[in-house]
């Protein structure tokens, strides 16, 4: 499982926690429809109900939600708050399968007061461990530690044993969310031994799988593959469809890890027969892009092209971005190993705009969450605030006499003359701060327009010395050098020498027509001819060739876009960073492969360099970066790009800068 951990189907196998469904079902039964058809009184009929939108809940969430709503309108005709409780449970669950965790907190809300209505501990338990369940799908971990201790409380003092398995298991769920792997060992444990002794099969083979993967976190690899050998036969005997499929994931996963791409693949092929069955777009995505990925490795590339479309259509059915972010991506490396490099260019493109609707989701999300904090600690203010109104309002009815009433207005008039000041202040201090940040911008701006004249003069010094070195080297030493080299060979002609001395005029010979050239090549890199004459692209081509006949690495260039030229200064400047940058990949990065690309979409142009070499930590502060990074950061800086750089230790290096021309 190194770095292939498919942990997101870990913790949806776990979200049925105090429910009973009856496994997978392709339809309602014929006996399940009798009972409704002869139902001798109402509280049966809602429990035929529920027991139907169980049968179909996995296949058909939507159609099971009308069962459950019918069998709501019945408890509540008959005003039976047990069968009230179990319809609202089964509500919470089945909106939680449709991804609607707000209608899913509603439902588990309802059951609670339902629960506390029968006066049964045990039932509020079941309720708060479902919504412990939801604020963790939500991301809200705080939130769902506390529904969850709740919950443990009160099975622990109520004899609620039966569903302690499950709630440890979502507890480990919780702590791996937030990578406490040694914590949430010892609540996968707890199930496991729990669900042993009270014989729950199900529940075992959730904390085997749990325990499997926070082995797999530990990089305890081979003790977390031994625990799912266990759990897949007993996954197999429950017949849960969710267990078995997260499981034959988890094993390719294993397998992938370790390079055995052909019983990964025998893993993924079995994954996505189990997802079939179920009609899951959700995990036939999952499997698909797993298919695509190992038939990859294993260079069967239309079997590869074939599973990513596919995933791709899925992900698309079902919503889910981030994945459609990684489907682009690797659909992106198959049409450019397959050769269709246009293709390959758009899926790059889509992959990178991606990443950007991602982070602008995830920023928005945030901003919400802040803004809704903010009014509800505002509703709370106001809350008060009229309370203290209107024990004022009651002691100015109770206390009738003339000086309780100029007490009042006294007090009133203080508070009114308090406020305005309070106000007053405040608004002062609001607007020297305001003051005060306005000039700090202004600082901040003139600092920053000052380094930018610094950066402009430093490289237009830099690049008009280096073409007048580069015509002095090879018009005025050049052409020194070759007339040195004429005038040597004429003497040849009209010399009486020995066959010693014949030898070492030719070895010296052969040592100018070195220098010539070395100093050809130096010229041509401090203001190569190709950049001035036909341009980025052309010159960009010619780099990466003269790099390729080294022998030393393999650069693979890519552009789009690219056939109207850049203005001067910016072409020379963009040069100047992908140079810079491949001078690094060899200097440092122990590559053997580069691939460089250029895309421009109208005033957008975008530059990828990345390399299969020993990477680094891009986590590094500034003191601890390059002067190659540094000088790409500046010239990034001087054209107001953006720059994204994703290393790791041993996992190579991108490269990513995005420029508004």
């Amino acid at each position: 499982m190194q770095g292939w951990s498919s942990y997101f189907l870990k913790i949806i196998a776990f979200v049925s926690l105090c429910v009973c469904n009856n496994g997978f079902a392709q339809t309602i039964p014929d006996s399940l429809m009798q009972q409704l058809k002869h139902s001798s009184n109402d509280s049966i009929k809602v429990r035929v109900l529920l027991q139907i939108g169980e049968s179909i809940e996995i296949e058909a969430p939507e159609k099971s939600m009308e069962y459950y709503n019918t069998a709501l309108s019945v408890a509540k005709k008959i005003n039976n708050n047990e069968c009230i409780f179990l319809t609202y449970i089964n509500i919470g669950n089945c909106n939680i399968e449709l991804n609607k965790m707000d209608s899913a907190v509603a439902g588990f809300e309802n059951a609670v007061y339902a629960a506390r209505l029968l006066k049964d501990s045990i039932k509020v338990g079941r309720a708060f461990g479902n919504l412990g369940n939801v604020y963790l799908h939500k991301n809200e971990r705080e939130k769902a530690l506390e529904y969850y201790l709740y919950a443990a409380q009160l099975w622990e003092n109520n004899k609620g044993k039966k569903y302690l398995p499950n709630l440890y298991n979502g507890i480990n769920a919780l702590l791996e969310e937030q990578r406490e792997s040694a914590k949430a060992i010892g609540f996968a444990n707890k199930a496991i031994a729990i669900a042993t002794e009270i014989g729950d099969s199900i529940a075992m083979v959730d904390g085997l799988v749990n325990l499997s993967v926070s082995y797999n976190h530990l990089q305890e690899y081979e003790k977390s593959y031994q625990l799912l050998i266990q759990a897949l036969p007993l996954a197999k005997r429950n017949g849960d469809m969710y267990q078995i499929v997260t499981i034959c994931n988890n094993m390719g996963d294993y397998f992938m890890g370790k390079n055995n791409f052909s019983a990964a693949l025998e893993k993924y092929e079995e994954m996505y027969g189990y997802a079939k069955q179920m009609g899951n777009k959700y995990y036939l995505s999952s499997a698909t892009l797993a298919l695509a990925q190992v038939n990859r490795k294993l260079k069967n590339y239309l079997n590869a092209l074939k599973y990513i479309i596919e995933a791709e259509k899925l992900a698309n059915d079902v919503g889910e971005r981030a994945e459609l972010r990684d489907i682009y991506s690797i659909r992106a490396q198959i049409e450019q190993e397959v050769g269709n490099y246009k293709i390959s260019a758009e899926y790059y493109s889509k992959t990178v705009t991606l990443s950007d609707s991602l982070f602008k989701t995830s920023t928005s999300e945030k901003i919400a969450e802040a803004e809704a904090r903010y009014q509800n600690e505002k509703k709370q203010k106001e809350i008060i605030q009229l309370q203290k109104d209107k024990e004022i309002q009651s002691l100015s009815i109770k206390q009738k006499s003339t000086l309780n009433y100029i007490l009042v207005g006294s007090l009133a008039a203080l508070l009114i003359v308090g406020f305005l000041s309070y106000r007053n202040i405040r608004h002062r201090q609001q607007l020297a701060k305001q003051q005060d940040e306005l000039q700090q911008q202004q600082i901040r701006e003139l600092e920053k327009d000052k380094q930018l004249v610094a950066v402009d003069s430093l490289l237009k010094g830099q690049e008009e010395e280096r073409s007048r070195l580069a015509k002095d080297l090879h018009d005025g030493l050049g052409g020194l050098l070759s007339g040195v080299k004429f005038s040597i060979s004429n003497m040849k002609d009209n010399l009486v020498m020995t066959p010693d001395n014949m030898a070492v005029f030719e070895r010296s010979l052969d040592m100018i027509d070195t220098s010539i050239k070395e100093l050809r090549r130096v010229a041509h890199n401090m203001m190569p001819e190709m950049l001035t004459k036909f341009g980025l692209d052309e010159a960009l081509k010619e780099y990466c060739n003269t790099i390729n006949a080294t022998k030393l690495i393999t650069v693979k260039y890519q552009s789009h876009g690219m056939e109207a030229r850049l203005d001067k200064s910016v072409e020379i400047i963009i040069y100047r960073i992908i140079q810079e940058l491949l001078n690094n990949t060899m200097k440092h990065a122990a590559a053997t492969e580069t691939f460089v690309q250029v895309i421009r979409e109208g005033n957008r142009l975008n530059v990828v360099v990345e390399d299969n070499g020993k990477g680094f930590d891009s986590n590094l502060d500034s003191n601890n970066i390059g002067a190659g990074l540094t000088n790409v950061r500046s010239r990034v800086d001087y054209l107001k790009g953006q720059l994204a750089i994703h290393a790791k230790q041993g996992k190579g290096t991108l490269v990513n800068i995005e420029f508004n021309l």
